[in-house]
């Protein structure tokens, strides 16, 4: 089982619709997939048609060790996709754990249970870089870091850098396996600009997500984008390009048929 955090420390950049769309790509090459919504704003959750106020065991419940993560698992309305869904309880969480022994690996524990269930796990972050987010990145394989093309959000990728950085002191494993850029349009001097530093300077999953109307229609419907406007949609091509580029590089073990060997 491959798991992978979605982060970056600013907000808006798509994590959460890069979390659904390469989880819903992933799950279309025949990968039993897991999302782990990880945000007190439960914007994935939400996404897939939940309302986090009704719910009664969320990840809080799980990164507190209430309940184990098996019975946190939702079914979702798109196929071999499951989720754990968040609530704003989740706020909460950060001064709950932060005292306990061990707690930046309360999350990695709690997945480590559902090894042989799922090839792949997707955790959505919160824009911030605080207890919750250094259990996703210490429960991860690999780091992928949505950024939009803009001098703030450049600003943020550099200090998940520098976080992942520090995270591989204690977990060498760790490693960011690139950047997708999003809300991409090329028409402007400082979008091309600021692709171009993210190019040279760290490592980038191909090709940019370019920025339609489509992405917050499906985000309206409860659908990922490939549901929603077509497996031809260009930016349903592209996750899907991405997706695979993140397939050749699961663990060993996942297959395409989503069976460990």
């Amino acid at each position: 089982m491959t798991v992978i955090s979605v982060a970056n420390n600013k907000g808006g950049v798509g994590k959460t619709t890069t979390t659904l769309n390469l989880g819903t790509a992933l799950s279309l090459m025949g990968l039993r997939v897991l999302l782990v919504d990880l945000d007190p704003q439960a914007s994935l959750s939400l996404y897939l048609g939940f309302d986090p106020g009704s719910l009664e065991i969320t990840s809080y419940s799980v990164l507190t060790q209430k309940i184990p993560a098996i019975k946190a698992i939702m079914m979702t309305n798109v196929a071999a996709v499951d989720l754990i869904p968040a609530s704003i309880d989740l706020a909460a969480a950060e001064m709950e754990i932060s005292g306990r022994m061990g707690r930046e690996y309360l999350l990695r524990d709690q997945l480590e249970t559902l090894d042989g269930l799922y090839d792949v796990v997707l955790i959505d972050n919160m824009p911030s870089l605080g207890v919750l987010t250094v259990n996703s990145l210490m429960a991860s394989d690999f780091v992928v870091v949505p950024i939009e093309p803009t001098h703030l959000a450049y600003k943020g990728l550099q200090m998940i850098d520098t976080t992942i950085h520090e995270v591989k002191r204690y977990h060498k494993e760790l490693e960011m396996l690139g950047c997708v850029i999003t809300m991409v349009d090329e028409r402007t001097k400082h979008a091309r600009e600021i692709i171009a530093k993210i190019r040279e300077n760290y490592p980038v999953l191909e090709p940019p997500i370019r920025r339609s109307v489509k992405f917050a229609d499906a985000a309206a419907g409860n659908l990922p984008i490939m549901d929603y406007a077509g497996t031809e949609f260009e930016g349903s091509k592209a996750y899907t390009e991405i997706a695979q580029r993140i397939f050749e590089r699961l663990k060993p073990g996942t297959t395409a048929a989503g069976e460990n060997s």
